[in-house]
């Protein structure tokens, strides 16, 4: 395995997809995720791939941040609704 060009890395990531333990390459990219090792060389080969990488680990953290609002959000909406749910007012029947 000779990560150090093109054409070495290339046979490596058809191995990973063809070899004995076959993948989509949607599987291949998120072992890429978990081997920033691989995900470098293939940067290092073709920077357009590089592009569409930082691409989706910009995606991740926005859907990351997103998600930390959401469930902040969520949990002030349970909040106030217990609080309502327990604490009824004299003007309700």
């Amino acid at each position: 395995m000779d990560l150090t060009t093109p054409g070495g890395t290339r046979e490596f990531l058809l191995l990973c997809l063809d070899g004995p333990r076959k993948r989509t390459a949607v599987q291949l990219v998120k072992v890429l995720e978990l081997q920033p090792t691989f995900a470098d060389a293939v940067d290092v080969h073709a920077p357009d791939l590089a592009a569409l990488r930082r691409q989706v680990e910009e995606a991740r953290a926005a859907q990351a941040k997103a998600k930390g609002v959401a469930d902040r959000a969520r949990r002030a909406y349970a909040d106030a609704l217990e609080t309502w749910i327990r604490t009824p007012t004299t003007k309700e029947n």
